[in-house]
């Protein structure tokens, strides 16, 4: 008889599927809100979306690959760690204007989405690394 997916996974598993959908949601949140926001520099960088969406569908085929599962969540923390720092880097400029009173920039709301997405999918991934991701067999 042939067993259900899902019957043996543990819960590394699903906190890496977690983190995919966060990695997906915080690329989809970037992309759509900073693309068309124009400021003294660019603030949009298209290689974070990419970065996020490659890592989040391989690592999400990996997790279903018993013999890749256990590494899916080190590719899930590589993208979306350096996804954040990326988005670090292109937001530094905005966020310094504004605590100095030189310009306000108006879209912190934006920005603290995106930031608190892409956070909580490298926390998630981090945590999916430790944990197990296949149950062992009775």
């Amino acid at each position: 008889m042939k067993q259900n997916v899902l019957q043996n996974r543990a819960a590394g598993f699903y906190a890496g599927l977690l983190a995919a959908v966060f990695c997906v949601a915080s690329a989809a949140a970037y992309g759509i809100t900073f693309s068309g926001i124009q400021y003294k520099e660019p603030i949009f960088n298209v290689t974070v979306c990419i970065l996020l969406a490659v890592a989040a569908v391989a690592s999400a085929v990996m997790l279903f690959v018993d013999l890749l599962a256990p590494f899916a969540p080190v590719l899930l923390c590589a993208g979306s760690g350096i996804a954040l720092l990326m988005y670090v880097h292109a937001i530094i400029w905005p966020i310094s204007d504004t605590i100095y009173g030189i310009e306000p920039f108006t879209h912190m709301t934006e920005l603290t989405l995106c930031a608190v997405l892409l956070v909580l999918s490298f926390v998630i991934s981090e945590v999916s690394l430790y944990l197990k991701k296949i149950k062992k067999a009775a």
